[in-house]
């Protein structure tokens, strides 16, 4: 009993998903009342025996057993049934009982692929806690037969008000990122896999990789003829760590949008960046004589999201006592991922003066007003036209002016700029 109680004390295992929200319709034997998984993963170096483990939703305890139907070997033959002790390193899927019923409706039977060698296991009754709800969290708590308890949670139950749990989608479970981090929001991903869950296999995070041009910004001074630089940042917004990676720049002097014959190309290598780093790189370039754009393309072998990997900036030549100017000739607010949005930015010779910004269609009819008659607390900054009129309808497909006055002193300095919007 003493070895016993010592490979208890030294078990540790860990909530890493959970599917409360499954595929399909609710109802009695419908898919979200028999496809509700929790997977657990043993961290710890020993094998560990859940029998008569809880599992709690905060509505309902029930008790851990082993899964004894032999038909949910069809199409996952290497799986582990009629037992209930997880080995070090391995996963066990907690399933709703009903999972194998051969009473199911709706649709999306035995939907999931499980990973080799995984444990299933399954409660008392017919449901999991009282059924899975998108808001409730998942208390684990051991057996208390040999006075240990080992716990772990999903949905951070001591903190109700950081929005988790919450609904990740239809079909969609949530994925701890690392077992070996504690039960925080940062530490769960809604999942990333095209299958929307990965039973019994590792998360979806362990393989993701997702590199994003983040920001792409001019100097002040923009002359024609004379050098001037560019910075783009660079971030690391996947789950791995990346190396091979590098950016390509042109200045795209027919506006085709794309580097063609003749064009200035030049490729800047990348470095090792973690999860959540990122890298500013400059571009040295000599400022063309027009408004010409500027494209930065990321290039990541492996990437999951290529939509974040490009960016362009609008020159518009004319130096530093520009008080106005736009990241970008045109946009496209289509909720695509890309230039949804366009930057204004103003820089003023002194703050302490009234500035206001308005969006102008070419009848001289007012769109929307980006700010009015403020007082800025810095003499630059930056203001966002998210493509809406003020009465928050999309703004048609055309050429606006975007207008900007600034009063200081009893003088008026005044600038705008032309944009197309567009919906691709």
């Amino acid at each position: 009993m003493v070895a016993l109680f010592a490979l208890l004390a030294a078990s540790h295992i860990v909530i890493t998903e959970l599917m409360a929200n499954p595929a399909g319709a609710s109802g009695a034997h419908a898919p979200e009342d028999r496809n509700e998984f929790v997977e657990l993963y043993n961290a710890s170096r020993h094998a560990v025996d859940l029998f008569e483990w809880t599992l709690d939703d905060g509505d309902s305890r029930d008790r851990l057993v082993a899964w004894m139907d032999s038909s949910i070997l069809n199409g996952n033959p290497n799986l582990r049934l009629n037992q209930t002790w997880l080995d070090p390193g391995c996963y066990a899927v907690v399933l709703d009982s009903e999972y194998t019923s051969p009473d199911s409706v709706g649709g999306c039977v035995r939907p999931y692929l499980f990973g080799d060698s995984t444990l299933i296991l399954t409660t008392g009754n017919t449901t999991i806690g009282n059924g899975l709800a998108n808001t409730d969290p998942v208390v684990l708590v051991s057996s208390s037969a040999y006075g240990f308890e080992d716990t772990s949670t999903f949905g951070t139950p001591s903190d109700s008000t950081d929005s988790l749990p919450c609904d990740p989608g239809d079909g969609v479970s949530w994925e701890r990122i690392r077992f070996d981090r504690p039960d925080t929001i940062d530490n769960w991903v809604a999942c990333l896999d095209s299958a929307g869950c990965t039973p019994g296999s590792p998360s979806s995070t362990v393989s993701y990789l997702d590199m994003a041009v983040t920001g792409l910004v001019l100097d002040d001074s923009a002359l024609p003829n004379v050098r001037t630089n560019a910075s783009a940042t660079v971030m690391n917004i996947g789950f791995v760590v990346t190396d091979a990676w590098h950016i390509d720049a042109y200045l795209d002097r027919n506006c085709s949008e794309q580097a063609d014959p003749g064009e200035l190309v030049w490729t800047v290598p990348g470095w090792s960046l973690v999860p959540g780093a990122d890298s500013l790189l400059v571009l040295g370039f000599t400022c063309p004589k027009g408004k010409t754009d500027l494209w930065v393309r990321l290039v990541c072998p492996g990437d999951r999201d290529t939509s974040n990997n490009l960016r362009r900036v609008t020159i518009y030549p004319g130096g530093s006592d520009r008080l106005l100017s736009l990241d970008r000739a045109s946009f496209s607010p289509d909720q695509d991922g890309f230039e949804d949005t366009l930057t204004v930015y103003y820089r003023l010779a002194t703050a302490g003066g009234r500035l206001s910004v308005t969006v102008f269609d070419l009848a001289g009819r007012q769109v929307q007003t980006l700010c009015r008659n403020i007082t800025p607390e810095d003499a630059r900054g930056f203001l966002v036209w998210d493509g809406r009129r003020s009465d928050g309808r999309p703004a048609a497909v055309g050429v606006y002016a975007i207008w900007l006055e600034y009063r200081q002193d009893g003088t008026t300095r005044a600038e705008k700029l032309p944009v197309v919007l567009v919906r691709k």
